[in-house]
This record gives structure tokens, C-alpha cells and sequence, in this order.
């Protein structure tokens, strides 16, 4: 026993340190049960401390204690099991089911109309773009099927269509407590039913008869001409919705199009003004001055170190 014990700290200092530990755990345990209307108590006896614990009127030792919490515990998941089940079905599957289809419905129909856009101004080589909006890389499993039925109408479901639903909402809810379980509910049901995570946009380009991704090799200009295309096609779309007709459609470009020769400039410019946008820009070189630009104002931009102005000249 005493080659066993050779490494153990059997200083006075260690000794308080246990007997401190010892009674801020009873405190915690105590202070616990209290809230709940329980009692713990600490004895000493034969060299060592037994805790007494009342609970529900009976005394119990700490083992019998754990085994009965743990059923307790398993009884009300069952309870409240049965408990979401009622609030997915009476609440979440008529407003929040509702609500999603309304959103998604919006979503394709906006992709739709930028799509429109696209289809009457392809690019003066032809290049021909779209926009895709689908279930992105890191969907939840069993989005696709919950997916269309969440494009129908809640009316026309079948016990089925409610059921599974139902249990992919419920999945989503679950699988975002499991990874964070800090946050409120309400913040906890924000991210859990955020459609938009579900998703993601991509960009297509005709070839061949084709739709293929728009990331393919291609020239510089048609590059970027794939990447600014339905930039400027959802702005176009997003400033539809305006009530007013002749309200601004600004949009702001900081050194526009850097890197790319005159000729996709000029195209670019030209879609600007196809798409009907009012444009403000930077660049370290582009003057605007083309064809396919009915009007620009341009300004000079001189600065000065360590004085805190810009000078403007038109």
C-alpha cells in the first residue's frame, strides 16, 4: 500500500484543497435539488463524508437517485416527444409550412424573372447565360422530396405529404440543437428553418445546344462577362419591384472591370444600359466613352497625402 500511494499528494494544503472541493460540490447539489423543493445533507462517517438525499419526500442514496432521475428524464422526452409532434402538426405544418412555400415560390419566381432578363439581352458574342437556383452541396438529407411538396399547395396534402413534412422540419429543429445548444429557441428555429442555407444560386451558359456551368474555360472577357451578367440581371429584377417608375436603379462599381480588355468594357457598359441601370464607378482607366453608352458624367479624382480631402473635377 505504500509503493501504491508513493505518488499521491498527501500535503496539508491537498487535504483543504479536497475538503474545499468536496463542500463546493455539496453547495452545487444542494443548491440544485433545493430549487425543486429536494434536500442534500453531508455526514461524515468512518473517514469519510456520506450525502443523504430526500427526494420526493423519501430518502434515497446517490446511485438509487441517478436511476430514478434517468427515468424521469426518459418519461418526459417521451412527453414532450409527443408534445412537438402536436406543435409541428397544428403550428409549423399550417404557418411556417405556409410560409416557406410562399418564400420558395418567391424565390423561383424572382430567378425566373432574372432569367427573362438574360433571355432578351445575350451578350453581343452570343453567349447566352442563366441562373439556377437549387438544393446546394450542403442540403439536409431528404430536402429534394420535402422540397416539392413544400412547392404544393398545404391544402392538397395527404396524411403522408403532412407526415413527412413534418418529420423533416422536426429533423432540421433537432440536428440544430445537437450542434448549438447555446442560443434561445427562437434563435435555434431561425437557423433550423432558414431555406435560404438549403440553397445556393449557380450560373449556366448555353454551348452546343447545352446548359453547361458557367465556370468552364473561357476567354477573360467572357469570364467576366459570366460573372457580371446576372449580377446585373438581379439588380435589374430587384429594382422591378419598385412602385415608383422612374425611381433610381443605383448601382455602385469599385474598379470596374480592372484587367479586361476595351472590347468586354464596352460590352459590359452596354449592358449596364441594357438592363436600364444608373451606374457610379471607379476605375484607373476606363472613361466610358463608347458606342454603346448613350451618356456618362465623368469626374477626376486627386488626393494628397495627410490632407483629408478629395478634389473632384469635372
Amino acid at each position: 500500500m505504500e509503493a501504491e500511494l508513493a505518488s499521491t499528494d498527501d500535503s496539508d494544503s491537498a487535504w483543504e484543497r479536497v475538503q474545499k472541493q468536496l463542500s463546493e460540490e455539496h453547495k452545487k447539489l444542494q443548491d440544485s435539488l433545493s430549487r425543486h423543493g429536494h434536500t442534500a445533507s453531508l455526514r461524515p462517517a468512518e473517514d469519510c463524508m456520506v450525502v443523504d438525499i430526500v427526494y420526493q419526500g423519501r430518502e434515497r442514496a446517490v446511485p438509487e437517485l441517478a436511476r430514478a432521475l434517468a427515468t424521469e428524464v426518459e418519461e418526459l422526452a417521451r412527453i414532450l416527444s409527443a408534445h412537438e409532434r402536436e406543435i409541428l402538426e397544428t403550428h409549423l405544418l399550417t404557418e411556417v409550412a405556409g410560409t416557406l412555400q410562399e418564400l420558395i415560390a418567391t424565390a423561383e419566381r424572382q430567378v425566373r424573372d432574372m432569367n427573362a432578363e438574360l433571355e432578351e439581352r445575350p451578350t453581343s458574342t452570343g453567349m447566352r447565360l442563366r441562373l439556377v437556383w437549387r438544393a446546394s452541396r450542403k442540403a439536409p438529407p431528404g430536402l429534394a422530396p420535402a422540397r416539392e411538396r413544400l412547392r404544393q399547395s398545404a391544402d392538397a396534402w395527404i396524411p403522408e405529404d403532412r407526415a413527412a413534412v413534418g418529420a423533416f422540419l422536426q429533423e432540421q429543429i433537432a440536428r440544430r440543437q445537437s450542434e448549438d445548444d447555446t442560443g434561445s429557441w427562437l434563435e435555434l428555429l431561425t437557423a433550423a428553418l432558414d431555406y435560404r442555407a438549403w440553397h445556393e444560386f449557380g450560373v449556366e451558359r448555353h454551348q452546343h445546344g447545352t446548359w453547361v456551368p458557367a465556370t468552364g474555360p473561357v476567354s477573360g472577357g467572357e469570364r467576366v462577362l459570366a460573372m457580371s451578367v446576372p449580377l446585373f440581371a438581379a439588380a435589374s429584377s430587384h429594382y422591378a419591384s419598385a412602385s415608383a417608375e422612374h425611381a433610381p436603379r443605383l448601382i455602385t462599381l469599385d474598379e470596374a472591370f480592372a484587367g479586361v480588355d476595351d472590347d468586354s468594357r464596352a460590352k459590359c457598359l452596354g449592358l449596364l444600359h441594357a438592363f436600364d441601370l444608373d451606374v457610379v464607378m471607379t476605375s484607373e482607366r476606363e472613361w466610358a466613352c463608347h458606342p454603346q453608352v448613350p451618356g456618362i458624367a465623368i469626374a477626376q479624382l486627386s488626393r494628397v497625402d495627410e490632407i483629408p480631402a478629395v478634389l473632384v473635377t469635372r
